[in-house]
């Protein structure tokens, strides 16, 4: 790996980094959404600071370039956070169809006590 390849992996690790404290700092992201993101990023500083790792995991693996080790554990921790992404996005879709729901009685539990005080 070019030591300047590896000067702009640590720049990005680390603006990956500010990003997100940036983003939980504004409330615009939790800290526990936040989290595996800036795992991540500390996971692509470790393989800027410390190269052989890739080589030593991807020859153990029997890849024949470190990059395909790489990319394929990088595309796989993706595609499992998309997983739970989904995930956290269905169980909030249920629990706001749950809610409405439940505003939905509640009104109607409102009006029907309030048309039969009128009587």
């Amino acid at each position: 790996m070019s030591f300047l390849l590896r000067i702009l992996l640590i720049i990005a690790a680390f603006a990956m980094a500010g990003f997100v404290f940036s983003n939980v700092k504004k409330a615009k992201l939790s800290i526990s959404r936040g989290l595996p993101w800036v795992l991540l990023g500390f996971l692509v500083l470790l393989l800027s600071l410390f190269p052989d790792v890739a080589y030593a995991l991807s020859y153990a693996l029997g890849f024949q370039a470190p990059i395909n080790f790489v990319f394929l554990f990088f595309i796989a921790v993706l595609l499992v956070k998309g997983f739970l992404s989904s995930v956290h996005v269905s169980q909030l879709e249920n629990k706001v169809k749950e809610l409405s729901q439940q505003v939905a009685i509640d009104r109607l539990d409102h009006y029907e006590r309030t048309h039969n005080l009128s009587k």
